[in-house]
């Protein structure tokens, strides 16, 4: 166990670079759960730790069918791809969705793209999640039965 953490420590150390840096960023997501129109306003914060990796959390509003609901989604996001201005990524995510009572869950993957716009700005589109979800009481698939939706938005790097 030792020597699993400390090979993990020095993974995490030497991908760490100088130019690390925070972020903040915004968006919406429009879609259906289970048969239901679903609108989500999702501004986050996170870190990125280099060119690949960053992690975030989203706390926000989700409205869906005439109730109002809030949500938190903490998530890392791993870039697979990219050149000067486009990004595809994979975000490994989880959202709680509640009122007075946990109303929904999901875990998963998301495929998303991020396009630069300088070195500060960039817009994002998250597609749909592929995973399983928990929502009024039933397991299941995340995509498919559930929810299907896209989420856009920016990003600001400080």
């Amino acid at each position: 166990m030792k020597k699993i953490l400390a090979i993990l420590l020095i993974l995490v150390s030497t991908s760490l670079r100088v130019n690390a840096q925070w972020f903040v960023a915004g968006g919406t997501n429009i879609g259906y759960l289970k048969n239901n129109f679903q609108f989500a306003l999702k501004p986050s914060a996170g870190y990125e730790f280099n060119d690949r990796w960053a992690v975030g959390l989203g706390l926000g509003m989700e409205v869906i069918s005439d109730n109002v609901y809030g949500y938190v989604e903490p998530y890392a996001r791993f870039n697979c791809w990219k050149n000067d201005k486009v990004f595809l990524d994979v975000k490994a995510r989880a959202e709680l969705l509640f009122n007075r009572d946990l109303i929904g869950s999901q875990i998963g993957l998301s495929p998303s793209i991020r396009i630069k716009l300088n070195d500060h700005w960039q817009v994002y589109g998250d597609v749909g999640l592929f995973g399983v979800e928990y929502y009024d009481g039933d397991w299941g698939p995340a995509f498919g039965r559930g929810s299907v939706g896209i989420a856009t938005g920016v990003i600001y790097r400080f």
